[in-house]
């Protein structure tokens, strides 16, 4: 994974400002020179360990870009006391995962998991920094370099635009300047990568001196210290790390460069130097990127995509960075229109505001706005432990939010405005338009893998139950952690009641709740006035049931209330806004046919259900049928099924209840509406009956996407949590029996993977993968031979207690803040299962057993019933399908 380091600004409001300005942490250094960052946080019975190492691609040496990245991959292969394979078997065997992303400054591996894992997250990162350099070996160098390079063809190679954004930092660099070649790096350098190359660069970056070590959650210091000091203490110092010299960027006028590249619609890029991450005039680039481009009431959206119809979307962003940052405008052109006026009209707003500024009300609402979604990232405890590693790492302090927040706070519009014009100095860019076509000891304290210890209890808060004066129920969690609120309104009712010929309506009538202006305020004015709360209000249909969303500061509740019940019940369905909505959706999903797997989904539904059945067409419809949509059809949409009587709402936040009630009573208890319920549709079996094979061309296509769909059961049926073991087993997890073969062992995808949906009244299981082109055919003899050996029951004990594991860390993690709360409480809802049920399906997942996974498994993957969908080259695709037992396959169009 390669995650571009973003920096969150951070504003925020008084009532949460002791909080969030001090988060409480313990920080040391071992006598190895490596950091240590402690912070207790015993919300939830879950512990994460964040480890940062002070190396990314600005640090590879000539001739081997991708090398940090590459790395990232090889940090998993095991050593030899954790062999190949292991490592994610033991922390999913304790319910617990990892994952791990490069960047140009810096590559960090996160591991997380129940508070028990702990010591056994711990023993693993530190195993692997000690030994996991000696151990490697040419095979595991192979294998990885395989998936880095099957990484690269699906993200970079086989996404649309991807091989423009790679070229953005050999544009912008000179060749001696340590940012001059991108993350992912090149196939060439990859493949002159050699094991020898691999220990010199683990002895000289992976070294305790060169990290930071933060460990967060449920965990007592006084206890974790001593095992910090054991397991990493005892390791050696090393030499110091070296860095590249960074040679001054010199203004190169405009240089311009124009791409081809296999997709519909053209694309703008424009990009300048900026400020370095944390340095004077990053907090005004920071705010200066989000009053051009953040959201409907911003600068360049107005401009471009609703006033002169330029665009399908714009956005700026602010991409921090150590050395030093670039400040990126892009825009995907609309069709029928000039990428030259295209630029003008990016060349006349950038110009505007270098001169004028943002005006007061703009900069208060992007305020409010990133005060909320700071306040937010407090709640994850994952993303609370890598904010303090970044901070750390470019501020040299990881208790540094006050700090960070005085920063913006000075912000204001004059100096915004001269930092812009130092910046985005118009003669000084970038215009690329891509247009379409060591030895084991006895005595060593890591030789010993700590216990996992004994699974807490863990009891959710169940919420209290309340009735508004018209009959909505409410059910409420009192959450006083941070001063936040949260509320999702939920109606049964979705695209399942769409007309075949209107697909997409009740998506749209959902969208057109808040984009169409609502209560007294056209679109503009709503948006304007969320911001200025710093509230965050989304409605939208799915297939069975629709959803409304409020998220806001605790002290905006009343007033996000406001804007939120003008949404659902007096929503304006303005024809001019229509206009845009329906033009800019529309031409968006015509976009999405470039995207394989995009095409793929909607091409199983369609395939596997039956054009006629409610999942066989998608929910956002077609570009054809939004284009017929008028605001009658989305009026009609609307009153059937945004009703009191169809309303239920589930609010968490740190207002009390008699607070939050009052509140809700005053904008939803009048609220009377039609008391006709919303129809149930009917829903048949699929159309797919027997075992059949589709293909949809993309002609060069360096992949292929490689989709199963099954018939299954519904959410009703009592085995779903067995299923779900099933699933896991078979391709839910990074060690499931599919990514291990695809990816692990063959090398042949960047992953792998299986889930079965189940929701009232239907279900079916997915597994896919993109695999690379060359080998389709290989690969699906794979997924067919995993399917056999999985129904002929030889599920083992250890496969279903990490299944067991796994299951449980993902129900209680899902749980994470305010948000994780409602939005499970929903789910829960719409298959009329209460939020207690949530304390009996722990029990139950603890009760799973190999024996009643395997009782399941040869009815629950019904290859014969299967449909294959293949989307890739044709002409490489067919003739690797043969020998495999398949029936003939047929081309479809997506």
């Amino acid at each position: 994974m390669i995650s571009r380091f973003f920096l969150g600004a951070l504003l925020l409001s008084m009532t949460g400002l002791a909080l969030a300005q001090d988060v409480k942490i313990k920080k040391y250094v071992l006598p190895n020179g490596m950091k240590v960052i402690l912070h207790e946080d015993h919300s939830l019975p879950v512990a994460t360990v964040n480890i940062w190492y002070y190396v990314g691609s600005k640090d590879e040496p000539e001739h081997r870009s991708g090398f940090a990245h590459l790395f990232e991959h090889l940090m998993f292969m095991g050593t030899d006391r954790v062999p190949t394979g292991q490592y994610d078997k033991i922390m999913e065997g304790g319910g617990g995962s990892n994952n791990a992303s490069t960047a140009e400054d810096r590559t960090n591996y996160f591991d997380s998991g129940p508070a028990n894992l702990l010591p056994t997250l711990l023993w693993l990162e530190a195993d692997r920094l000690e030994d996991l350099g000696r151990t490697m070996t040419q095979k595991k160098l192979d294998l990885q370099r395989d998936v880095v390079k099957n990484e690269r063809r699906q993200n970079t190679e086989n996404t649309p635009y991807g091989k423009a954004y790679e070229t953005i930092n050999g544009l912008m660099y000179p060749s001696t300047h340590p940012y001059h070649t991108s993350v992912i790096g090149s196939m060439e350098d990859l493949d002159n990568a050699s094991v020898k190359d691999v220990q010199a660069f683990f002895g000289t970056y992976y070294v305790p001196n060169n990290a930071s070590l933060v460990v967060a959650g449920d965990f007592r210091a006084a206890e974790i210290e001593p095992l910090i000091a054991q397991l990493f203490g005892s390791l050696p110092r090393r030499n110091d790390v070296p860095r590249k010299a960074t040679p001054a960027i010199v203004p190169q006028g405009i240089r311009r460069m124009t791409l081809v590249d296999q997709v519909q619609a053209s694309k703008t890029i424009m990009v300048w130097h900026s400020p370095a991450a944390y340095r004077d005039g990053d907090a005004e680039m920071n705010l200066a990127a989000s009053i051009l481009s953040g959201g409907l009431s911003s600068r360049l959206y107005q401009r471009l995509v609703v006033k002169d119809k330029l665009a399908t979307d714009v956005n700026a962003n602010q991409g921090d960075q150590l050395l030093g940052s670039l400040f990126t405008i892009d825009a995907t052109l609309a069709p029928g229109a000039s990428q030259d006026a295209l630029e003008h009209d990016i060349d006349d707003e950038v110009e505007r505001f270098a001169k004028t500024g943002p005006t007061t009300e703009e900069l208060k609402r992007q305020s409010a706005t990133l005060e909320f979604q700071t306040l937010s990232s407090l709640q994850s405890i994952d993303s609370k432990a890598d904010k303090l590693n970044e901070f750390e790492y470019y501020l040299g302090e990881p208790n540094s939010f006050k700090r960070v927040l005085d920063m913006f706070r000075a912000a204001t519009p004059s100096s915004v405005k001269q930092v812009v014009a130092r910046t985005l100095d118009l003669r000084n860019r970038l215009i690329l338009r891509v247009v379409s076509e060591s030895a084991k000891q006895d005595s060593n304290p890591r030789n010993t893998r700590p216990a996992v210890g004994g699974v807490a209890p863990f009891d959710p808060q169940s919420p209290t139950e309340t009735t508004l004066s018209n009959g909505i129920k409410v059910f409420f969690w009192h959450r006083p952690e941070l001063p936040l609120m949260s509320v999702g309104a939920f109606f049964r009712g979705g695209a399942d009641l769409d007309d075949a010929n209107k697909a997409g309506s009740a998506s749209m009538a959902a969208d057109m709740l808040t984009e169409g202006g609502a209560g007294s305020r056209d679109a503009q004015s709503y948006s304007k006035a969320l911001d200025l709360l710093g509230a965050q209000v989304s409605v939208s249909a799915g297939h069975q049931n629709s959803t409304a969303r409020l998220s806001v500061i605790a002290g905006n509740f009343d007033k996000a209330l406001d804007l939120l019940s003008d949404a659902l019940m007096r929503p304006k369905f303005d024809p001019k806004e229509w206009a845009r909505v329906q033009r800019v959706t529309a031409t968006g999903l015509e976009q999405a046919n470039d995207d394989p797997s995009t095409v793929a989904s909607k091409v199983s539904a369609r395939e596997f259900f039956g054009a006629d059945h409610p999942y066989g067409r998608p929910v956002s419809g077609t570009p054809a049928t939004i284009r017929s949509l008028t605001t009658d059809d989305l009026r009609k949409d609307y009153a059937r099924v945004f009703q009191p009587s169809n309303m239920a709402l589930f609010v968490a936040g740190s207002l009390d209840e008699g607070q939050t009630k009052m509140a809700l009573e005053k904008v939803f208890g009048k609220w009377k509406g039609v008391a006709a319920a919303s129809p149930v549709p009917t829903y048949p079996k699929p159309s797919n009956d027997r075992l059949r094979v589709v293909v949809v061309d993309k002609p060069g296509a360096v992949q292929t996407v490689v989709r199963f769909v099954f018939p299954s059961t519904d959410a009703s049926d009592p085995n779903r949590l067995k299923l779900s073991a099933l699933s896991l087993i078979l391709g839910g997890s990074f060690t499931s029996r599919l990514n291990s073969n695809l990816r692990e062992d063959k090398g042949y995808t960047y992953g792998a993977g299986s889930q079965f949906v189940l929701e009232p009244h239907i279900g079916y299981l997915v597994a896919s993968a993109d695999v690379r082109a060359d080998v389709t055919g290989a690969s699906i003899k794979e997924f067919l031979k995993e399917f056999a050996k999985i129904r002929t029951r030889d599920v083992t004990d250890a496969e279903a207690s990490k299944a067991d594991s796994s299951l449980r860390t993902d129900i209680i993690q899902s749980l994470t803040g305010l948000e994780g709360v409602v939005s499970r409480a929903m789910s829960l809802y719409a298959r009329d299962l209460p939020f207690t049920s949530i304390r009996s399906d722990l029990a139950s997942i603890a009760e799973i057993r190999a024996t009643d996974i395997n009782a399941l498994a040869n009815e629950s993957i019904p290859l014969e019933k299967a449909l294959l969908v293949l989307v890739g080259d044709k002409s490489q695709i067919l003739g690797q399908l043969e020998g495999l037992g398949l029936p003939a396959p047929v081309e479809v169009k997506p």
